[in-house]
Formats: C-alpha cells, structure tokens, sequence
C-alpha cells in the first residue's frame, strides 16, 4: 500500500533563464496524452484539508472507494468514483423503479462522481511531460454534478514505474482548503 502524502505542485525541468523557465525539450500534447493513455483503477483516495489529513470515514468516497479513470492517446477521459460502505448503497436498479425512494438515490449520488469529456495539457506550470505536469479535465461533456457540466477541472499529475506497475497521482484543489490525492494502477 503507498502511504498517502500531500501532493506538491511539479517543479520544472530544463534551465531557468530571465527568471522564467525554458523548456529544454517542450513535449507535444500528443506525446503527454500517449504516455497518459490507458485504464486505471483506484488503490488510494487521500483527502486533506488545509494540509491535514482527513479521515476517509468522514469523506464522500468512504474508507474504501472504487473508481475507473481511463485517458485516451486521442485526448478524452472519463472517471468515475463512488463509496462502497454498504449504508451508502442502498439495493437500487437501473432504471428507477416506483417503490425507490428519492432518499437513497440522493444517497448514492452523494458518495459518487462521475464525469467525462475532453482533456488538455495546461501550460499554467511550466514544462510539463510525460511524468508529470498539470491537466484540465474538460470543458466535461458529462458530469453527475449539475454544476461541473461545461467546467475545466485542474489536476496535476505524476507517473511513477514501480514493481506493481504503472501508477498514476492525481491531485486536486477541491476549494475552501481541501485538496484530494488519488493513486491508480493501470489494468491495461
């Protein structure tokens, strides 16, 4: 299991001249998005407010969440996440049947998320590549929250090789002082 650590912003690459950084070998998007490119599950859901760990029992995702995230070389995700805790899973099917009550779908919605669309390099950061740099998720063109519908989602990412494979740090600025750390291993 990694242990869980606040995700730090990527330091750049290459030699600094005039105070702002010149890329020795600037990466194609083309290039990030291949080495990006494939299926990831979820090993580990870290979340911090104000730089202090928060306790996955008190998170939306629960203690043990499951979660897909899949990149392709051709620029578009899709991620999904959702709490396994048994009290916030209510037996429901799909489609909605006429004895399920709001209170439980509203549940399940709550310890989940899922969205999809396009995906960018962002060159807010300089000199990202095909180990770490910073994405913008979007504008979605699907999202489970009404509100993120249309958004760019900022992550910063890193790709680590190790004996358990490909893994793959996404970390994000949730806003108020709370940020999220998620590790996932390739399964393809």
């Amino acid at each position: 299991m990694l242990l869980p650590t606040i995700f730090a912003h990527p330091q750049p690459l290459g030699k600094e001249k005039g105070g702002d950084v010149e890329c020795e070998n600037p990466y194609k998007d083309e290039e990030i998005f291949s080495a990006l490119a494939g299926t990831y599950s979820l090993i580990n859901s870290t979340d911090f407010r104000d730089g202090k760990l928060i306790p996955n029992k008190g998170t939306p995702y629960g203690e043990n969440p499951v979660g897909i995230i899949t990149y392709s070389s051709s620029g578009w995700m899709s991620a999904t996440i959702t709490a396994t805790e048994p009290e916030v899973r209510p037996n429901l099917t799909f489609p909605f049947q006429p004895n399920d009550s709001d209170a439980d779908w509203a549940l399940v919605g709550k310890h989940s998320i899922g969205y999809a669309g396009p995906y960018q390099v962002s060159r807010d950061l300089p000199c990202p590549n095909t180990t770490y740099g910073q994405l913008f998720h979007g504008p979605l063109a699907v999202a489970n929250v009404p509100s993120w519908q249309g958004t760019l989602q900022r992550r910063n990412y890193s790709v680590h090789h190790t004996i358990e494979g490909k893994l793959l740090r996404i970390g994000t600025d949730r806003g108020g002082g709370n940020t999220g750390e998620l590790w996932w291993r390739k399964v393809d």
